[in-house]
């Protein structure tokens, strides 16, 4: 969450109106990471505006994303709301959430090395990409692991803004 956060933040200081970011958990309650601490601050998911440009769903430790697709009901979430958006992203595990929803159903993605296997045992129709930093396909963009969210992040910045300013907030993030 902290990788993109901290690009997506960068771009809207270069030009302001462009980027307007929401982080969102099932219950709105503070989400404890797999680091140990609490990213507090969040909305439900129902609070999130009606019109999502980007939807990037961030990964984590297996129990918490089986957690988030089978009891919090985030693959149901992001499959209605995936029709709207214009673009759909993960970030390392958060990989299998788009899956659960459908969305990777005979397209390229990545995810974390050690879950390659996994997420192409489980979505045999999903073509894994294991060497891959990120993958774009259609309006699906997957990143393969925590450091790999900023490029990911990075990439989206290109497109939208061009890659002179996503060049400019990678050499602030160096």
């Amino acid at each position: 969450v902290a990788g993109p956060a901290s690009v997506f933040s960068k771009a809207e200081a270069m030009r302001p109106g462009t980027y307007r970011l929401h982080i969102a958990s099932p219950s709105g309650q503070a989400v404890l990471t797999n680091a140990g601490f609490h990213l507090a601050g969040t909305c439900t998911l129902q609070q999130l505006p009606v019109a999502i440009d980007t939807v990037i769903v961030a990964g984590g430790e297996e129990a918490g994303v089986r957690a988030a697709i089978s009891e919090h009901g985030m693959a149901k979430w992001l499959a209605r709301v995936a029709p709207h958006a214009r673009r759909v992203t993960s970030v390392c595990t958060g990989a299998f959430v788009l899956a659960a929803a459908g969305l990777l159903d005979g397209r390229e993605a990545t995810t974390h090395w050690r879950v390659c296997d996994l997420l192409q045992t489980l979505r045999p129709q999903t073509r894994v990409q294991r060497e891959r930093i990120y993958v774009h396909d259609g309006p699906v963009w997957t990143s393969a692991g925590v450091t790999t969210g900023i490029e990911l992040a990075l990439a989206l910045v290109e497109d939208d803004l061009g890659h002179e300013v996503s060049m400019e907030i990678a050499r602030t993030l160096a």
